[in-house]
């Protein structure tokens, strides 16, 4: 009984013994050189792809890679520079630390006794810290907090390499391909100076000279809502200095989201670089609001109708939506899209004036973050109260021998001595734009007031009002002279004999009741035949004689005197 159960035990004690081996036989195949595999140390992903890509490592710096390979046993490696073919290291582990600005390929190679290699190729790149500037090549690079729109501080350090070169760090919205990409531009200048971009070239406030090798710290103080910008400079250790406030961007743009940088070789033989690092950006502000296209107050009559568009864009084109606030009960507001709209104006013609008055008009346009209002007020007129039409800055002083001047800033008529102006007859003619005249109304009367200043003579002289028909623009012809007897010029409308009369009487004249009336009916005949609002009549004032050997003098003031600008007054009546 004891021997049966010895036998059985050693039996099984086989068993488990063969099946042990086989199992640790599967588990463990033997490895072909084919199977020969690169690893990093105690890690199992396979490092070709990463390699290829390379490793970028400051000067000063070094990079330890520890590899693996499988089949370990038997497999010699060495890490081989490819330009060179020099063998760097004979073991699993290598070490690069660069000295200077380079690119370097490293091969690593594993052998088999059976000279079967693996090989993996390592790019390896020395750099300085940030960013050397190239020859006539530009570099971009993006702003790692993103697209700027707001206010926002930039901040840098740069170290040329020469004494008189042409560098420049740039800040704008894409690629930079040229120097006119950028909005805001720091300068290297070949004159051996600092300067900036301000709207149109080169400047700088205050001299900085720079010097091969030194560290100079730049600081940019950017506002891209205003599109303007503040720069300082300092040498490294030394003083601030100033050197461009309230610069104006080179590109005129709202939103910057990039970083660039060049040297150039313009008349330079030997051209230098410069290092640009520490490169620092800092947001102050952020989405920048709409802004509303301008809208002028509005005066409109009781009756009439007007649309007024509305236009507002996002600086970074983004998607905007306007409404209108507390409007009065004569508007109507539309919201088109795309930051555009319309505002329909429609006050009641028949409700005893109930919609005259003053209003105040606010739109607000927002892009979901910011919000930006916009505010014109407009005015309800009477349809028949007096309204004035000044006199366009086209008038002119006509000379008899047919010369137009328009520069005068007081109009002549009469006959004026030489030193005035030459020794001649002349006449002032007056450009009035046509007014809007709302339908099923007419002009009941329209009233000349000029404002003399001069006036003199030395024989009985009397200055007469005539109208010339509309035109399409507001330019004074020599045609426009006349200076025979009152009533006989057959190419103009006479409308007051006797406006002015000659003497010493200086200041405000003002066209008499009956002579209103007939200008009224003057401008009436010009819409009947066809003229339209803003197209211009002419009022002429000279003398009515035809023949003046004497001297007689009359001045007053033109359109470029504002204060005492020739006036028509226009009232209106129901057809």
């Amino acid at each position: 009984m004891k021997i049966k159960n010895y036998s059985a035990y050693i039996f099984s004690l086989l068993l488990l013994l063969t099946s042990s081996c086989s199992q640790d036989d599967v588990k463990n195949p033997t490895l072909s050189d084919t199977d020969l595999t690169v690893y990093f140390w105690g890690e199992g992903d396979n490092i070709t792809g990463i390699a290829w890509e390379g490793y970028d490592v400051l000067i000063g710096e070094t990079l330890d890679l520890n590899l693996q390979v499988s089949p370990s046993e038997d497999t010699t490696v060495q890490w081989v520079d490819d330009e060179t073919g020099e063998i760097l290291s004979n073991d699993l582990n290598y070490t690069y630390a660069p000295t200077e600005e380079e690119t370097k390929r490293v091969n690593f190679i594993a052998t088999r006794p059976s000279g079967y290699e693996k090989t993996v190729v390592f790019n390896f790149r020395g750099n300085l810290d940030g960013y050397t500037s190239r020859i006539n090549e530009w570099q971009s690079i993006p702003i790692p907090q993103g697209t700027q729109t707001g206010t926002f501080t930039v901040e840098f350090d740069m170290i040329p390499s020469k004494d008189i070169m042409d560098g420049v760090v740039g800040i704008l919205d894409g690629i930079a391909t040229t120097y006119s990409d950028n909005s805001c531009i720091v300068r290297l200048n070949p004159s051996g100076k600092i300067d900036a971009y301000d709207d149109t070239g080169y400047a700088a406030d205050n001299e900085l000279e720079y010097h091969a090798g030194l560290t100079y710290h730049v600081r940019m103080d950017v506002d891209a809502v205003t599109m303007t910008y503040d720069i300082y400079a300092n040498e490294q250790g030394g003083d601030v200095v100033l050197i461009g406030e309230n610069y104006k961007f080179r590109r005129k743009i709202t939103h910057q989201d990039y970083w660039s940088m060049v040297a150039g070789n313009f008349n330079l033989d030997d051209p230098g670089t410069h290092r640009v690092l520490n490169m620092e950006i800092t947001t102050l502000t952020q989405n920048q609001a709409p802004v509303f296209l301008p809208v002028d107050d509005v005066v409109l009559a009781e009756g009439a109708v007007l649309e007024v568009e509305i236009e507002a864009v996002d600086p970074l084109g983004g998607n905007i939506t306007m409404e209108a606030n507390d409007l009065p009960q004569f508007a109507n507001f539309v919201d088109n899209g795309f930051g555009s709209g319309a505002i329909t104006f429609d006050p009641y013609s028949d409700c005893g004036g109930c919609d005259l008055g003053t209003y105040d008009i606010t739109i607000v346009a927002t892009n979901g973050v910011e919000s930006s209002e916009l505010t014109f007020t407009i005015d309800i007129v009477d349809p028949n109260a007096a309204f004035d039409v000044t006199a366009d800055a086209g008038d002119a002083t006509i000379w008899s021998g047919g010369s137009v001047d328009a520069t005068w800033t007081q109009l002549f008529g009469g006959h004026v001595a030489t030193g005035v102006g030459g020794d001649d007859q002349v006449v002032s003619v007056m450009p009035f734009a046509l007014p809007e005249i709302p339908e099923g109304k007419r002009v009941k009367s329209a009233v000349l007031k000029v404002n003399v200043v001069n006036n003199n003579s030395w024989v009985p002289v009397e200055f007469d009002v005539y109208a010339i028909a509309s035109r399409s623009t507001s330019e004074v012809l020599s045609t426009d002279y006349f200076t025979g007897d009152y009533d006989t010029d057959a190419n103009a409308t006479a409308i007051q004999q006797g406006f002015i009369t000659d003497g010493g009487t200086l200041g405000e004249f003002v066209m008499d009741d009956p002579s209103s009336i007939d200008l009224a009916t003057f401008m009436n005949d010009q819409y009947d035949n066809g003229a339209s609002a803003g197209e211009f009549m002419f009022l002429r004032i000279g003398a009515n004689r035809n023949d003046m050997p004497l001297w007689a003098h009359l001045q007053f003031d033109s359109a470029e005197s504002a204060a005492t600008a020739p006036i028509l007054t226009v009232t209106l009546e129901d057809e």
